[in-house]
């Protein structure tokens, strides 16, 4: 098996700074670490907070990975209930829990798990509340994700200063086991190693406060860390990782997808191999030679058909950028047709969180040097994710998101994209003004032959054919 993951490492220009002030943390700049005011928020006047330094060299030391040792009770009550006092002191992959630890793990099993399970789904349930906090206990980067995780939510209900300073310490603790134990996957680390993977997304959230610049970089460090976390799962997508337990957390899709019900020439594409495409995303043994019958036309909306067509008309001269594109316009086409076929339900879901896992590094690159195509294919992307009833993406993140792209594709030359763009944000101000469902409906607007109420019965008939031909095969068979 290998041993490094080059999706989550990245080479540093510079030498890293370990006791940063919260802001440059938070910023993603180097600090210089002046006291009491560092030079950055010094020219800007920002407030300067520092974490408190701690060790973590003595074992004996029940605290060592707390921020400070300030009272707890004097900003939020952690023993909400008088057993959490009572709690003994408990050995972990982290050392022995404080009573801090100990609330936390406590406020992820009975609140925070919910966050990530985004439909009724038993399976998911079960592994988000009791299997992953379980095998946390024995990992220790997946232990300081959650901890991580619980200390923000915790921070966001019960605002508190020294858990908002604990959270970022195990945030920071977490990327610095996880690096290391990619250094060396075996098979006793490996499911913990693809679940701690599916959190470090939820871990690095934007602040109301950035940019539009800020808030396209955050974009892209959260498509580089999903690109890690697809290299991840490579490890063992051929090899029988859907018979892990942690495969429902990585999975791609959750129904298989009816052919689309319209079929555009000018945007067939070749079909790819069973479990390596947007159209078959699950590992190979989950389907059938049959699958991909019908599947060789992409489904798009009008806005996007006519940017793929204009991107593919200049393939003579740019074949390299074209070819950079197109798997991204191949990922969003599976979820259209799942929003169409069954509406906005987990499989659509599912595709909305798998859509960065297809996408290329080369893709990635343009992104990052805002590529007004690769933004805007992006831009529908988070537009879609918008409509998933329960995510920890939703809401003011993904607005602010859409209106970034949107003011940084307007102030450039191309004018496909300015009007293709404008297709994204038009989702967000329906979902604004009248809800997700009016949302998802406006997105089949203006699309020729393709309407919304039309979906589900047009599944109903393709799963009654792929029923009569399974009775004509068995009686074939049996004569």
């Amino acid at each position: 098996m290998a041993r490094r993951s080059p999706g989550f490492v990245t080479k540093q220009p510079h030498s890293k700074s370990r006791g940063g002030c919260l802001t440059c943390k938070r910023k993603k700049i180097k600090c210089d670490e002046a006291r009491p005011k560092c030079r950055y928020c010094q020219q800007r006047k920002f407030d300067c907070e520092y974490v408190q330094r701690f060790s973590s060299k003595t074992p004996e030391s029940s605290s060592s990975h707390e921020a400070s040792p300030q009272p707890l009770s004097n900003e939020v009550d952690f023993y909400i209930s008088s057993s959490q006092s009572l709690i003994p002191p408990s050995n972990t992959s982290i050392g022995t829990f404080t009573s801090l630890d100990h609330y936390l793990l406590q406020y992820y099993e009975t609140h925070v798990w919910q966050r990530f399970v985004m439909w009724d789904d038993p399976v998911i349930k079960t592994l988000h509340k009791d299997v992953v906090p379980k095998m946390g206990i024995s990992h220790t980067f997946l232990l300081y994700s959650l901890l991580s995780i619980a200390a923000t939510q915790s921070n966001i209900q019960n605002p508190s200063k020294q858990v908002e300073k604990q959270a970022l310490v195990y945030r920071q603790k977490t990327f610095e086991s996880y690096k290391t134990a990619l250094q060396r996957i075996t098979p006793d680390n490996y499911e913990a190693v693809l679940a701690t993977g599916t959190f470090l997304l939820s871990l690095v959230l934007p602040l109301a406060s950035y940019t539009d610049e800020e808030y396209l970089d955050w974009l892209f460090s959260l498509l580089k860390l999903s690109e890690g976390l697809r290299v991840l799962a490579s490890l063992r997508w051929d090899h029988g990782i859907e018979k892990l337990s942690v495969y429902p957390l990585v999975r791609r899709e959750s129904r298989i997808l009816p052919p689309p019900p319209i079929i555009n020439p000018a945007t067939h594409v070749p079909t790819g191999t069973l479990g390596a495409t947007p159209i078959s995303p699950n590992p190979p043994p989950t389907y059938a030679s049959s699958h991909l019958a019908g599947h060789n036309g992409l489904f798009l909306p009008p806005l996007l058909t006519s940017v793929f067509e204009n991107t593919v008309s200049l393939q003579d001269d740019f074949g390299l950028y074209v070819a950079t594109l197109l798997p991204a316009f191949q990922a969003l086409s599976p979820i259209f047709l799942s929003l169409y076929y069954y509406h906005i339900t987990e499989d659509f879901g599912i595709r909305i969180s798998v859509f960065p896992s297809f996408l290329t590094s080369e893709f990635l690159h343009l992104v990052r040097q805002r590529e007004p195509r690769a933004l805007v294919l992006v831009a529908w992307w988070f537009a879609l994710a918008d409509l998933v009833p329960q995510g920890w993406w939703v809401g003011e993140t993904v607005r602010r998101v859409v209106a970034a792209i949107g003011r940084e594709v307007q102030r450039g030359d191309d004018e496909v994209a300015k009007m293709t763009v404008c297709g994204a944000e038009r989702i967000v101000q329906v979902f604004e003004s009248e809800g997700g469902e009016e949302a998802a409906k406006s997105v089949f607007d203006g699309w020729r032959g393709v309407r919304w109420e039309v979906g589900p019965m047009d599944l109903a008939a393709w799963e009654t054919a792929q029923l009569v031909h399974l009775e004509s095969l068995f009686h074939d068979i049996t004569v």
